[in-house]
C-alpha cells in the first residue's frame, strides 16, 4: 500500500487572486523588487502576474529564478499586505541601495536628561553625537 504524497502545486502565474483568502478584508498583496542589482529595485507591483512577468523578463533575475518554484518562493518572501487606496509606502524590511553612511539626515534624539538634541549628519555622526552627550551628562552628574 502506498501513501499519497501531498504537495501543493504551484498556482498559475496568471492568477492574481491566488492567495487573497489569507488577507484581511480590504487589503491586497503588493510585490516589491528587492534585488539590488535589478534596474527596477524598489518598484512595487499590485498585480501578482505583473510581478512574476518582471521576474521572468528581467536579466538580473534570470540567473537565480529559472523555475516556477523559485519564482513562487521569492513572491511569497517579498510580498506584503497593503491598502490599495493609500499612497505607496516604503516596503517593509526594505534596504536602500545606497550606503546609509553616505546619507545625510536631519535628526533628533533625547539625551539622558530628556532634552531634545537636534543635528544634521550621517547615521554614524548621529551615534557619535549621542555618545558625546552621554559623556557630558556623566561628567555633569559626577561633579
Amino acid at each position: 500500500m502506498t501513501s499519497p504524497i501531498s504537495h501543493n502545486p504551484i498556482p498559475s502565474e496568471l492568477d492574481d487572486e491566488v492567495d487573497d483568502a489569507d488577507l484581511p478584508p480590504g487589503l491586497i498583496w503588493a510585490y516589491p523588487c528587492k534585488l539590488p542589482s535589478c534596474p527596477d529595485y524598489g518598484t512595487t507591483w499590485k498585480l501578482r502576474s505583473n510581478f512574476l512577468s518582471h521576474l521572468n523578463e528581467c536579466d538580473a533575475h534570470s540567473a537565480i529564478l529559472t523555475t516556477p518554484t523559485a519564482r513562487r518562493a521569492i513572491e511569497i518572501d517579498w510580498r506584503y499586505a497593503t491598502d490599495p487606496y493609500l499612497p505607496p509606502r516604503v516596503v517593509p524590511r526594505f534596504r536602500p541601495r545606497e550606503d546609509l553612511e553616505e546619507d545625510v539626515w536631519d535628526y533628533s534624539f533625547k539625551d539622558d536628561l530628556g532634552r531634545v538634541v537636534s543635528g544634521r549628519g550621517t547615521v554614524e555622526q548621529m551615534e557619535l553625537h549621542k555618545a558625546q552627550r552621554r559623556q557630558q551628562t556623566d561628567k555633569t552628574q559626577n561633579l
